[in-house]
């Protein structure tokens, strides 16, 4: 599947999981919607060109400070757009 498709349709499962009627339904969907997730994120992960991946920037061998391009988080989503 595209990546526009995968967007659409867990957008779709999200918006369903917000009107299901019990909690065993609303799991169901946000279960489906999580898989779905962790698609566009193997996908359009990119690690950080600053602290490649680490999430932290060394200053001295005491400090450290949090990678401010990726926040901490060690990778980038980029956006793929199609010419």
């Amino acid at each position: 599947m595209e990546i526009k498709e995968l967007k659409v349709k867990y957008k779709k499962l999200l918006n369903k999981a917000a009107v299901a009627n019990g909690r065993k339904e609303t799991i169901f969907y946000l279960n489906h919607a999580a898989k779905i997730k962790s698609k566009l994120y193997s996908n359009t992960k990119v690690k950080c060109y600053r602290c490649n991946g680490v999430g932290f920037l060394r200053i001295s061998l005491d400090a450290t400070k949090t990678c401010l391009s990726c926040f901490g988080k060690g990778f980038l989503i980029k956006e793929i757009q199609k010419i």
